[in-house]
């Protein structure tokens, strides 16, 4: 299957025989502190998916660049609540359908920002292919567009929950075995599962086994630490509980 890329653009349509993905960047609003929300609009076609910031064993990782914006001092990027799928028995978390993901921008100064976007991300359904944009869009100071869109991507941003990570590290033959246990209240929704990560650690992590008793939860993952030289941090440590409606993220360990 072959990709015949559209122009740099605003919007632009990274087109195969079927048209899979669209990637828009929304121009958002300027706020009353000076900074900005604007937001990554992503269209797959039917049966097609594509990834969270933690993709899992079966997904692929999307990677961002804001190199050669104008204005713009930094960009960060927010993930509302994914889904889980399931193939070959591997599991991937990400998004099917729409997606919209805010992005909360400082500016340099006043004025507006000239936002240019490089964004590469794996797209699947039989196959994965990768796909890179390039996105180049006027944020103006003044006005307002597609507020109820961001606005509704916020709203499904994960809860962050205040209680503590109780994280207990086993060495294993292969790596380390890790134990993340916490009090948190069963959240809405059906199949209740958890997502480990450690931002900014070379680590791979496995889906947890996932326990829950009444209001104590443990999530046991096993671990690889791919620079052996470097001692494993547990200090920002996140795990993310999931359910098909809820979504709650817990940070940093004891």
């Amino acid at each position: 299957m072959s990709l015949f890329p559209a122009a740099s653009a605003s919007a632009q349509v990274v087109e195969t025989t079927d048209s899979i993905v669209q990637v828009n960047l929304l121009e958002g609003w300027r706020q009353a502190d000076g900074s900005h929300y604007t937001g990554i609009e992503i269209k797959l076609a039917p049966g097609w998916k594509t990834y969270w910031r933690a993709p899992g064993d079966g997904g692929v990782p999307t990677r961002m660049s804001w190199e050669g914006s104008r204005n713009l001092k930094n960009a960060e990027i927010h993930w509302p609540r994914p889904g889980i799928f399931r193939e070959s028995g591997m599991r991937s978390v990400g998004y099917d359908e729409t997606v919209v993901l805010p992005v909360h921008i400082n500016s340099e100064q006043a004025g507006d920002i000239d936002a240019q976007l490089t964004l590469t991300l794996g797209v699947c359904k039989d196959i994965c292919i990768p796909v890179s944009v390039a996105l180049d869009q006027r944020l103006p100071s003044e006005g307002a567009a597609d507020v109820a869109m961001i606005n509704s991507a916020l709203d499904e941003l994960p809860e962050i929950a205040e209680a503590a990570l109780d994280c207990t590290l086993y060495p294993t033959e292969d790596g380390y075995r890790l134990d993340v246990a916490t009090m948190l209240p069963e959240l809405d929704g059906l199949s209740e599962t958890a997502v480990v990560e450690l931002p900014g650690q070379d680590v791979w992590i496995s889906e947890p086994d996932f326990d829950r008793d009444e209001n104590w939860i443990v999530s046991t993952v096993q671990m690889v630490n791919f620079k052996q030289d470097a001692q494993i941090d547990l200090e920002d440590l996140r795990m993310t509980v999931l359910t098909t409606t809820s979504a709650v993220e817990l940070t940093g360990c004891n």
